[in-house]
């Protein structure tokens, strides 16, 4: 790529540190929680450190990996529920990841939908306060977006807010210390009023995401999140003293794009990246781009699909990798990056490597972002990348991976030890096709038609097996199917018994097909309605032989060499496995399930160790894991509040453990 500036301009007049929304704050008995100045040296170290799990990845590099030994592939199947924790006012789909502040005793700092941080007495559960914070915007009560976890230094504690924005609070009261106003100029044009036009629209799971900010050396770094209402993604690094804006980069290069297309060429950055720390870079992933067919978008649309690496002190490019290049299938990669260190011929090489949408493990060079492996693929391929007909479903060809994926924006989990990497994917097929669609200022932009498919034509009787799960095991309910995060609106359902003939989660497209008189739109959306359900019918009954009737998997993935370990597959009656894992030294994983459990795997073999009850609902959150010096226990802590894949939601945070 050619070399200019991809920062944009910072206008100095912009209303950066006014806050669009209102909060609250409720509070409890707050003098529980310790004094404890988090430095960032303790940020550095918290990947090394048992006694805590500062950062929503585990550590810079993002590996989601404890040294904490207590808990082995021996003694997992004995842990106990220390408290099973319900949270927000109503239950929905959690997808987080909890910090946790070593102390006597240590405090659980979790965010859930839409826009709630929690502070908590990791040992009982006790809450100590809560921040809610309404966006100017506003938040749908149906359809709450996901929340990923805060970020922590020094006595503040920050997390993202649903109206583009950080908030600094407090981590002892709960109580607002200042606010970054993300959404107060676009594409260097100062808002009219404190939000941008062209960033405004009703926050929903599916367009919406809250990824913890990142926190490196005075810097913290935050995206942006739209790509379905065709906005052009950036990425802030934002002062931490006071929250002015120091840098921000364009995902949609301008002088790397045709025309104006950039403009509304989306490639956001709504997922958490990752720091390699040796050269002060962030690896950023980037969303789909805007519109999804490419025939108004000429070229590769850098830097969709992918990954992005930046120099955290100025922002400054250093390389950018796309999966999907020039993307019609919404193969986005906001899975976050892993950074890992790895001999090569005899030379230790730092390595950035993450699982995309498209269904393979990209591993690349951390200095120059030469590709070094693609993995073989952990879930099925099937007419991949073939380009979508013009507005005919009917003709078009079941793809494989659907746009949910692949992996979505699950984070993966990293054992140096083993050298494995446990990824997450979903396996449905589906249908595309594209139509033209304009550009209207918060509305949807992606002009695409799709049909996925659940559930088989005729099931291979006995041979899908259920979440799989010890004998011994306590119960879950399982969960019926549904679409899930980044669904278009156009989405119809082959064999969903959730489906009603269209994408239940959001408000249909419009298509630019004339004027409608007001006194025969309720009649022609009925008739649309009953056409859909007709067509969902007729594409129920197609079969797709390929297929192997699995909606979802866990897989072992060795990142270097690009082997696949081990797959546990997860059958289309259960639905796909959402959410994060986690690695520990001892060589145990562990990872949520759609049927309400906490499955806990062999890392480097992949057998099944045990499972232990979350509730009765999907779990997507991603574990977190500490030790306690002062209790003698290794804890595990879950968010799994939801059915991002499954109908049951649910808002609990469960926490286990093990006394050594």
């Amino acid at each position: 790529m050619t070399y200019e500036s991809h920062l944009i301009d910072l206008p100095e007049d912009a209303p950066w540190n006014e806050k669009p929304g209102e909060s609250v704050v409720e509070q409890g008995d707050t003098d529980q929680i310790p004094e404890r100045d988090v430095t960032e040296e303790d940020l550095a170290g918290t990947g090394e450190d048992p006694t805590n799990w500062l950062i929503m990845g585990g550590s810079y590099q993002s590996q989601r990996h404890t040294t904490a030994d207590v808990i082995t592939p021996e003694n997992v199947g004995d842990l106990e529920v220390e408290y099973r924790l319900e949270v927000a006012d109503h239950p929905n789909d959690f997808q987080g990841s909890p910090v946790i502040v070593d102390g006597d005793p240590p405090i659980m700092y979790a965010t859930v939908g839409p826009d709630l941080l929690y502070a908590i007495n990791a040992r009982t559960g006790e809450i100590l306060w809560r921040h809610f914070y309404r966006p100017d915007v506003g938040a749908s009560d149906a359809t709450p977006p996901a929340e990923r976890g805060p970020a922590v230094l020094g006595d503040t504690v920050y997390k993202s807010t649903l109206d583009l924005g950080v908030i600094a609070i407090d981590r002892y009261t709960g109580e607002e210390r200042w606010y970054y106003n993300g959404a107060a100029a676009y594409r260097g044009e100062v808002a009219d009023d404190l939000m941008h036009e062209e960033l405004r629209w009703e926050r929903s799971r599916g367009t919406t995401s809250s990824f913890p900010p990142l926190i490196y050396d005075g810097m913290l770094m935050k995206g942006s999140f739209g790509g379905e209402f065709g906005v052009s993604g950036f990425f802030d690094g934002i002062s931490l003293e006071d929250g002015t804006p120091q840098w921000r980069v364009n995902m949609t290069p301008e002088h790397e794009w045709v025309g104006e297309s950039w403009q509304h060429g989306g490639a956001t950055a709504w997922a958490s990246g990752a720091v390699d720390p040796d050269s002060g870079t962030v690896v950023i992933p980037s969303a789909n781009p805007g519109p999804w067919y490419g025939t108004v978008r000429p070229g590769w649309n850098p830097y969709s699909c992918g990954k992005v690496a930046v120099n955290t002190e100025d922002g400054e490019y250093q390389w950018h990798h796309q999966d999907s290049p020039h993307d019609w299938w919404d193969y986005d990669s906001p899975s976050p990056p892993v950074v890992f260190e790895a001999d090569v011929d005899g030379e230790t090489r730092t390595f950035a490597t993450w699982p995309g949408k498209t269904g393979w493990v990209y591993t690349v060079d951390m200095e120059t972002g030469q590709l070094h492996q693609r993995s073989d693929e952990y879930v099925q391929h099937l007419n991949t990348f073939n380009l979508p007909p013009y507005d005919d479903l009917e003709s078009a060809p079941w793809i494989m991976p659907d746009l949910i994926g692949g992996t979505n924006p699950q984070p993966s989990a990293y054992d140096p030890e083993t050298r494995t990497l446990v990824v997450k994917g979903t396996n449905y097929p589906m249908k595309f096709s594209w139509f033209e669609t304009e550009y209207e200022a918060g509305q949807r932009y992606i002009g695409m038609d799709t049909v996925r498919k659940t559930e088989p034509t005729q099931p291979d009787d006995g041979e899908q097996e259920d979440e799989e799960v010890p004998a011994d095991a306590e119960e879950a309910e399982v969960g019926e199917q549904r679409e899930g995060d980044e669904t278009p609106a156009n989405e119809t359902v082959g064999g969903n018994e959730t489906a009603d003939g269209g994408d239940d989660l959001h408000a249909p497209e419009e298509r630019d097909d004339g004027d409608e008189s007001e006194n025969g739109a309720e009649e022609e959306a009925e008739e649309d309605d009953e056409e859909e359900d007709d067509g969902t019918q007729e594409f129920a009954q197609e079969e797709v032989p390929e297929w192997n009737q699995n909606a979802g998997v866990i897989a072992g993935i060795d990142p270097l060499s690009g082997d696949v370990k081990w797959q546990n597959w997860f059958s289309w009656e259960v639905g796909p496995p959402w959410g994060g894992s986690l690695t520990t030294a001892t060589g145990v994983t562990f990872a949520g399930g759609p049927g309400g459990y906490l499955h806990a795997f062999d890392t480097e073999t992949g057998e099944q160790l045990a499972a232990h009850v979350v509730g009765n609902h999907g779990v997507d959150g991603a574990p977190a894991s500490w030790y306690d010096p002062n209790e003698g226990k290794q804890y595990v802590a879950i968010t799994g509040g939801g059915g991002n894949q499954v109908e049951e939601e649910g808002n609990t945070i469960a926490v286990f453990s093990l006394q050594e």
